[in-house]
């Protein structure tokens, strides 16, 4: 349980107005929820819990703007559940620390329902979300969030805000998805397919961890092949995988 403090930290991080949609990831017995339902229009909670969504009833029995769904996040269709809304939905929510990447992934993919959004992440999660390349946190999570999101760290959360504390220390993460594409990607799977290539011997240089097929691109994307995965930039990357797509 996340406490006051930190919970009202989160709500003026987000900033969510009147007539947003919002959907939060994760409600638990509804803390943040209360907050959120001060703030914005429409509040959408998903919950894998059926105890957390039967407590969630019993504490908004009135919420006329409350949408409470039991499903898992990672398998609701969420374009049919935001199907209606006239615009982009913002975001938020505490995320569990062992599936906080297939989480911020999905988000990614459904990136047309979603605007902006602010979430929790264990704090070693966020460091490598936010990492700038030739930095040892700089990989996969930071290369394929930062390809379609500004992202930044807003602030650090202790275990003492939390009850029970947990072992580790977490941090609030700013999420907005760019309206228009910041790099030329033509195919986001060979860029992803590309990527995940090139961090699989992320100590090796680049001309030893991605397909052989793609080595005589390298140059004509502007890598260096003696470079190692984390010192190429997102934009080398981006070119690269274009330059696979057309010569496919």
């Amino acid at each position: 349980m996340i406490a006051e403090p930190t919970i009202e930290k989160i709500v003026k991080t987000l900033a969510p107005l009147k007539e947003d949609d919002l959907l939060e990831i994760g409600p638990g017995t509804g803390k943040l929820t209360r907050h959120l339902l001060k703030n914005a229009g429409r509040v959408t909670v998903i919950d894998t819990d059926r105890e957390m969504v039967e407590i969630l009833k019993e504490n908004f029995p009135s919420a006329k703007n409350l949408e409470i769904v039991h499903a898992d996040f990672l398998k609701i269709n969420l374009s049919s559940l935001f199907h209606q809304q006239p615009n982009r939905v913002i975001f938020c929510g505490n995320l569990p620390y062992n599936i906080s990447t297939p989480i911020l992934f999905k988000l990614k993919e459904n990136r047309s329902l979603f605007s902006r959004g602010v979430v929790m992440v264990q704090k070693e999660v966020a460091l490598r979300l936010t990492a700038r390349p030739s930095t040892k946190d700089y990989g996969i999570l930071a290369i394929l969030m930062q390809s379609v999101a500004d992202i930044k760290k807003c602030f650090d959360v202790s275990p003492g805000s939390f009850i029970p504390p947990p072992k580790v220390f977490s941090s609030v993460v700013s999420i907005k998805f760019y309206d228009l594409p910041r790099y030329e990607i033509k195919d986001e799977s060979v860029f992803t397919k590309i990527v995940r290539e090139a961090f699989s011997k992320r100590r090796k240089m680049i001309r030893n961890t991605v397909h052989k097929e793609y080595l005589p691109y390298l140059e004509e994307a502007g890598i260096d092949p003696k470079l190692r995965p984390e010192d190429v930039p997102i934009e080398d990357y981006a070119r690269l995988s274009s330059i696979v797509k057309k010569c496919a």
